[in-house]
C-alpha cells in the first residue's frame, strides 16, 4: 500500500509535466481532387477479349507543402496504367490532396508526420476514385492494395540521404 501512495505522486507529476507540453496533433480540415485522368486508348477493341485480366503498374508519389504556421498541404499523386498483351488497356492518374494543420510536433519530425500520416488519411479516398474511374471506363474496378507509408517514407529518405551527406546535414 506504501508503494501505491508513493507511485501516485510521480504519476500525477508525470501526468502534470506532460499536460504542460503539447499533444502533437495533426488535423485534417478538407481533403480534395486536384487533378485525374483516365485514358482507354483502344475504346471498345479493349474490350474484345472476354477473359481480361491485365497488368497493372502503380506508381506512388507523395509530397507536402507549408502553407502557414500550422497548416501544410500534403498530395497523394497515384498512376495506374494497366496494359494486355503489350497492348495499353487502360491509364488514370490522380492527384489528391489534403489540408492539415500540424502542431506540437518538433520542426525535425514535420516531413515524416506529414509524409506518412497525412497521405495515410487521405488515401482511401483516392482508391475509391480510382475504383469508380476504372469501373467507370469499363473495367473491373481496381482496388489498390494497402500503402505502407513508413516504407515508402524510409525508401525516400535512403534515396535522399547521399545528397544530405554531401550538404553536411545528419
Amino acid at each position: 500500500m506504501a508503494d501505491d501512495k508513493t507511485d501516485a505522486p510521480e504519476t500525477a507529476a508525470t501526468m502534470a509535466a506532460a499536460g504542460d507540453q503539447p499533444q502533437p496533433k495533426l488535423m485534417l480540415h478538407s481533403q480534395f481532387l486536384q487533378d485525374m485522368s483516365f485514358e482507354n486508348p483502344q475504346g471498345a477493341k479493349s474490350f474484345s477479349k472476354a477473359d481480361m485480366k491485365p497488368q497493372v503498374q502503380v506508381n506512388l508519389n507523395v509530397d507536402s507543402r507549408k502553407l502557414g504556421e500550422t497548416l501544410y498541404e500534403v498530395s497523394l499523386k497515384i498512376t495506374a496504367n494497366a496494359t494486355l498483351e503489350e497492348e495499353p488497356c487502360f491509364l488514370t492518374e490522380i492527384d489528391y490532396r489534403g489540408v492539415f494543420s500540424l502542431t506540437g510536433v518538433e520542426d525535425a519530425v514535420v516531413p515524416q508526420v506529414l509524409l506518412i500520416e497525412g497521405p495515410r488519411t487521405i488515401f482511401p479516398f483516392a482508391r475509391r476514385i480510382i475504383a469508380d474511374a476504372v469501373r467507370d471506363g469499363g473495367f473491373p474496378p481496381l482496388m489498390l492494395e494497402p500503402v505502407d507509408f513508413v516504407n515508402l517514407y524510409r525508401q525516400h529518405a535512403t534515396r535522399r540521404k547521399p545528397e544530405g551527406e554531401s550538404g553536411g546535414n545528419t
